[in-house]
């Protein structure tokens, strides 16, 4: 199991049990809640505070975490759906923004990769979440040339 998968997961059981309140409509230091989500919700927002190299930066990551299943089909040549089994695996699925004074970045990714564009100039690079004791650490070109890490503080998470 990835060190991603495994922070994800602790922060939405977390969620679950601590914030069903705000995600009936309170908030949690601002922003808000959402009135039609529910505590069963698999998609949350992760705010990090981001220090690029002596440069402060902000790390606004949405997270959806889907369950893989597998289906079992019917007897015929036109089979229904009889069934569907959860693998017991899960694949998470991020997008977010990275800003700072001197940056601005988007990324979409999947389980601990993702991949960000800046939008100005449509330059692109591979980041490589790994999991630590207050956030997370990015490992930018995580497969070189030059890997550079940057630790990433949770500030905030609330279910969307």
């Amino acid at each position: 199991m990835n060190t991603f998968s495994t922070l994800a997961r602790r922060t939405f059981l977390l969620l679950l049990c601590l914030m069903p309140a705000a995600c009936a409509g309170g908030g949690n230091g601002g922003g808000g809640g959402n009135p039609g989500t529910t505590a069963g919700s698999n998609r949350a927002r992760f705010t990090f505070d981001v220090d690029l190299q002596g440069v402060p930066g902000t790390l606004v990551m949405e997270v959806e975490v889907i369950n893989q299943a597998g289906a079992i089909w019917g007897p015929g040549s036109t089979p229904q759906i009889t069934a569907v089994i959860s693998a017991g695996t899960f694949i998470i699925f991020t997008a977010g923004e990275l800003t700072s004074s001197v940056a601005n970045y988007i990324f979409t990714g999947e389980n601990n990769f993702a991949d960000f564009t800046e939008p100005a100039t449509s330059a692109t690079f591979r980041v490589q979440w790994i999991e630590t004791a207050q956030g997370m650490t990015m490992v930018v070109n995580p497969f070189g040339p030059g890997p550079v890490s940057y630790a990433c503080v949770l500030t905030s998470a609330v279910l969307i």
